[in-house]
């Protein structure tokens, strides 16, 4: 209807461009929420894969390469540097040789401090417990449990303890296995055989008689 040369609108078509409008608004409210849920699912799956792809290189990178390694300790004495507990690991393992200063071989430590699964290293032998002159790097968030196994053979079958007593068998283990449970009910297995007991190897089902004479 005109009046006086300008525009008007009813009441009813005010309600329906102001009924338009919101359902517009709501639908682009819906699709904006629909893209930030979508966007922290991708977001929280990527972090997550990242933290996996983390933890199995530091298993492929020391767990594969551990090695017997001794070292004097304050007597004098040849200490075996390898630790394995339940809830925490101590190892020497074989490294790229990115600097002749440095050597080929790296020390290691992994525990759970708080909610983080730790790792601290060095170039040279750790024989101190949570030594203060140890780099440190957070490899995971939000663990809940971190628990270590050892692998060991005993007649002829492979058997698997808590805690390694690496003095006492005057070796390392055979494998080492590390399960990580995370806040949210997550559990990750990581399984690596060690490098220093090549010598227990058997190749699918071979007898010492098949090669008699």
């Amino acid at each position: 209807r005109m009046d006086s040369g300008k525009q008007s609108f009813t009441l009813l078509e005010v309600v329906l461009a102001l009924t338009i409008f919101a359902v517009i608004a709501t639908l682009a409210g819906s699709i904006l929420f629909s893209s930030q849920q979508g966007w922290s699912i991708v977001r929280e799956s990527t972090s997550e894969l990242d933290r996996n792809l983390r933890l199995d290189r530091l298993v492929d990178t020391a767990f594969r390469n551990t090695v017997p390694f001794y070292w004097p300790d304050e007597n004098n004495r040849n200490m075996q540097i390898f630790c394995g507990k339940p809830a925490f690991l101590r190892l020497a393992y074989l490294h790229r040789v990115n600097d002749p200063d440095e050597g080929g071989i790296r020390f290691l430590e992994l525990f759970q401090e708080e909610s983080n699964l730790i790792a601290r290293y060095r170039s040279y032998p750790v024989l101190v417990d949570h030594d203060n002159e140890c780099e440190q790097e957070i490899i995971a968030e939000d663990v809940h449990r971190l628990t270590f196994s050892y692998a060991f053979r005993e007649n002829g079958k492979i058997l698997w303890q808590p805690e390694f007593d690496a003095v006492v068998a005057e070796t390392i283990p055979l494998a080492i296995r590390m399960d990580v449970e995370f806040a949210n009910g997550e559990r990750l297995s990581f399984l690596r055989r060690t490098a220093g007991n090549s010598a227990n190897s058997s190749y699918g089902k071979f007898r010492k008689n098949t090669y008699a004479k």
